[in-house]
């Protein structure tokens, strides 16, 4: 009898599994972050984690597995080494984070963004990045400041209509807020920012995508002027 297999297979033969997830490690530690499938970032994470370990203890029989396993050696073993060791000294493990991106167009495969944490800036990481857009995104739909909101969900059950199955959606969608909330204090906790300061963020974040929309919205406006008006057409201060 077979026993379970202790890696994904990745629907690959060995050798061509294990040069990819080569490559994939190598690239991760090498720019911080890379985009790919979701069974291969989750499977990326296991690795990445194991050499940053391995950089960690710096011995010379670390060092050797490192370049035995990576390619590019003199650029990758510093990193790991050096920069990484330094960053995760008080760290035992978890070096990683893997976020959903949504699916890739074609052959709708799961895609998500696997990326090293920074612990010395947590704010440039991709998670924070897509939190505060997320927030931003919630506070243009309903116009006010949303962060203390998020943060507090309340559920107000005479709101809901008295019918069972609307009342089960009610509770999903408060479950949700509620795995949100717990999202924005993990981020905050790892950022050290208050709600104040969160909102700061999203404030801006609102303010770039207002910008873009309207200049998105006066191109749209130019372009109908010089259909109606081919030649010689009125500009707009």
């Amino acid at each position: 009898m077979h026993g379970a297999s202790a890696h994904r297979k990745l629907n690959m033969n060995s050798a061509l599994r294990r040069q990819v997830l080569r490559n994939l490690t190598t690239d991760l530690i090498k720019y911080g972050r890379l985009e790919t499938t979701v069974p291969r970032a989750k499977e990326l994470r296991r690795l990445a984690d194991k050499m940053i370990t391995l950089g960690k203890r710096g011995t010379v029989h670390d060092r050797n597995q490192i370049q035995a396993y990576l390619y590019q050696p003199k650029t990758v073993v510093p990193l790991l080494m050096d920069t990484y060791a330094k960053r995760f000294a008080d760290r035992p493990g978890g070096f990683t984070r893997v976020v959903p991106i949504g699916h890739r167009k074609g052959d709708h495969a799961p895609m998500a963004m696997i990326e090293i944490l920074n612990t010395e800036n947590p704010e440039a990481e991709v998670s924070f990045s897509y939190l505060v857009r997320s927030l931003a995104n919630m506070q243009i739909k309903e116009g006010t400041k949303i962060v203390d909101r998020a943060l507090n969900p309340v559920f107000d059950a005479k709101a809901v209509p008295p019918v069972q199955r609307m009342f089960k959606r009610a509770l999903d969608e408060q479950k949700t807020k509620e795995k949100f909330a717990i999202k924005i204090r993990k981020a905050m906790r790892n950022a050290k920012l208050s709600a104040e300061q969160l909102q700061e963020y999203v404030d801006k974040d609102v303010e770039h995508v207002m910008k873009l929309n309207e200049n998105e919205q006066s191109k749209k406006i130019n372009e109908y002027i010089k259909e109606v008006w081919p030649e010689n057409a009125p500009s707009l201060r």
